[in-house]
């Protein structure tokens, strides 16, 4: 495939930064309401209610690949027939959703023995509907994504997050308890999809094509593969937690990673969802693509690094001020897995590279080698209760990361030098920003609120200063590209992904 002329690095990262933009602005208004949701909802609801339904999303998640089918990535990384292709997609959608839906019916009473816990039966059932839910707008939510209209993506995401949330946070008032987070749950996806539907303007036809039908059910075979292999590696530790430890400390460990995937794995996604169609745009100049290869990985760490280690040094403030007291067994685990959602961001960059030049195969190879390694180091770190698991994501994370890595860079050929001086400003700058709010945490004589805020405001502003000095060029390029974005005017040829690789 020939890149088009008009098509430049300039205009695709504009492009990028504008999705990364309303894609995240949709994080912020989608991940921001379920985050005061669950603030709130910690306030009305036991540990042990948030660890029952952790016990029911968990399996869910497993039975969701086998509905999503790989779908949305091999749609966005297609090239030609695409309108036969989506066509196919729909048409997988709607079986494996119903097929995915008798599932979860057959398996709730397993599921519930492997738990011991009796009373998750009817709630898995009705959780079950968002499977057949969830794939029916899958098709016309790609279609918006594979155009890059996030924009229009962020109707539907803030929609159905703040549907989930008050649903949630009303039924819970009323006195239904863990009922209202399984009610919001369905009525939060079944609002998504109405409104994916009605936004995408995409609709079916009768058009198919032999080739483009079989190309998604290849490439959407690898995702399967990669993403069981993936959600096994991701959820292990809450099979193992709920299994060896019990609902309490499930919902303690759920509330602990709630807090850092809100803020660092959610922002990972949305960088991750904006670049890989511009990746998949530049798969066939491998100049282009390193460029934006090493943006992408400059851009991410620059946010990823200080939202990590800051929150893992207000996790102590901010836990009881804003959950209360009865959550403070999460204090600690929420400290570390936010150091280990930190480090495995990186591990995420290498995975929408292949997704976007069409070799998923590579991630399976990869995934069953980590996934037995994974389960290891969690098993046994069990002992030591969710601290002890926490702390073991951390260790899989820097095996991870540095397998990720290696195997990237001999593919593509790429220089670890390239890699380094690509982190390093944001590496520099939250090494210093974590001295800072080490000095702040222990000099201070304030507590609480203040505390907080102060440590937000001096830790954030020690990182951007410090950033300024070793890479100001970083930041100028970042907020000219973020200002021609909302100007809607053409950016300026030297940009922050384009940077990486020349500072």
């Amino acid at each position: 495939m020939v890149i088009p002329k008009h098509r430049s690095t300039s205009d695709l990262t504009q492009k990028i930064v504008k999705g990364v933009f309303w894609s995240y602005i949709s994080f912020i208004g989608g991940k921001g309401l379920t985050f005061l949701s669950t603030i709130i909802l910690a306030r009305l609801l036991l540990p042990e209610e948030f660890g029952l339904i952790g016990y029911c999303l968990v399996v869910i998640q497993y039975v969701d690949i086998l509905n999503s089918a790989g779908i949305a990535t091999a749609l966005i990384a297609r090239r030609e027939n695409v309108q036969e292709a989506a066509n196919a997609a729909f048409v997988a959608n709607i079986l494996f959703g119903a097929l995915c839906f008798t599932i979860t019916w057959i398996i709730a009473e397993p599921v519930s023995v492997f738990f011991n816990a009796a009373e998750i039966v009817p709630m898995f059932r009705v959780l079950g509907l968002t499977l057949p839910l969830t794939g029916l707008g899958v098709v016309p939510d790609t279609m918006l994504r594979r155009e890059m209209k996030f924009q229009t993506v962020l109707v539907s995401d803030v929609s159905r997050n703040f549907v989930k949330g008050a649903v949630s946070i009303g039924l819970a008032v009323l006195g239904l308890g863990v009922w209202g987070l399984v009610w919001g749950q369905v009525l939060g996806v079944l609002t998504g999809t109405i409104l994916s539907w009605i936004l995408a303007g995409w609709r079916p036809t009768w058009r198919f094509h032999s080739e483009a039908t079989r190309s998604i059910v290849f490439f959407g075979f690898h995702v399967i593969l990669l993403e069981t292999a993936g959600a096994f590696r991701t959820n292990v530790d809450y099979l193992l937690v709920g299994r060896l430890l019990g609902a309490a400390s499930l919902g303690y460990y759920t509330m602990a990673y709630r807090l850092p995937e809100v803020l660092i794995r959610s922002l990972n996604y949305v960088i991750g969802n904006a670049s890989l169609p511009a990746l998949a745009i530049t798969q066939t100049d491998k100049a282009k693509m390193r460029k934006f290869y090493f943006g992408y990985i400059r851009f991410l760490s620059m946010f990823v690094f200080p939202l990590g280690v800051g929150l893992a040094f207000t996790s102590p403030v901010f836990i009881p001020l804003f959950l209360s007291e009865k959550w403070g067994p999460a204090v600690m685990p929420t400290a570390l897995i936010s150091i280990a959602l930190c480090i495995t961001a990186l591990g995420h960059v290498p995975g929408v590279l292949y997704k976007a030049i069409s070799r998923p195969d590579i991630l399976n190879k990869l995934a069953f080698i980590k996934m037995p390694i994974a389960v290891l180091i969690l098993w046994y770190s069990t002992r030591w209760d969710i601290i002890g698991v926490a702390a073991g994501q951390i260790v899989i994370g820097l095996i991870s990361v540095s397998l990720d890595i290696l195997i990237a860079n001999h593919v593509m050929q790429y220089s670890l030098s390239d890699l380094i001086k690509a982190i390093w400003p944001a590496l520099a700058s939250t090494l210093s920003m974590t001295i800072s709010l080490f000095l702040i945490q222990v000099g201070l004589p304030f507590d609480g609120l203040l505390q907080f805020f102060l440590m937000i405001m001096l830790g954030g502003l020690t990182y951007f200063v410090v950033f300024w000095f070793v890479s100001r060029e970083t930041l100028l390029q970042g907020l000219a590209i973020i200002r021609s974005t909302l100007d809607r005017k053409k950016p300026s040829p030297k940009t922050i992904l384009e940077g990486a690789s020349n500072d």
